[in-house]
């Protein structure tokens, strides 16, 4: 992900650190969707990576800390083509960008539960990038065209 400005914030909506939180932010999602019009193949790209993103912050990103669970989603387009979702916490730092795609399984027996999130997050959105801002992890999630969000947004 490229480094230029963030672009404004269109909405945001704070959750607790609690993975019941996941359908409120799943229906939040779909308020702005249908709001805006999302074509459905980004909406559900961008539903799942955001599910999978929290989904990880809530259960490893407050492990071992001794301070009150924050998270914050805003929502901003990048590009009139775009859509991004960008995820605020006061979790351990993590840079979920830097970590690689876990091998496919040869067969169903050896294939195992879980870490293919980024793989989901690599396929349907378009850009994802990770910044270390005080004490604060700010992942974004974009979804749409390539070309549509190259260097228009950033943490």
């Amino acid at each position: 992900m490229t480094s230029s400005p963030p672009s404004p914030r269109l909405s945001s909506l704070t959750i607790a650190a609690d993975v019941d939180e996941i359908s409120r932010v799943s229906a939040w999602l779909e308020e702005l969707g249908e709001q805006e019009d999302w074509a459905q193949q980004m909406l559900f790209g961008l539903e799942l990576s955001v599910e999978e993103a929290l989904a990880n912050v809530i259960t490893h990103g407050f492990e071992n800390t001794c301070h009150d669970p924050e998270i914050v989603l805003e929502y901003f387009r990048p590009a009139p083509e775009a859509i991004g979702i960008r995820i605020i916490d006061n979790g351990v730092a993590f840079d979920p960008t830097a970590q690689a795609s876990p091998q496919l399984a040869e067969n169903v027996e050896e294939a195992r539960i879980g870490g293919h999130g980024l793989r989901f997050m690599r396929h349907y959105l378009s850009d994802f990038g990770y910044a270390r801002v005080g004490d604060r992890n700010e992942l974004t999630l974009i979804a749409g065209p390539k070309a549509a969000t190259d260097g228009a947004a950033s943490p």
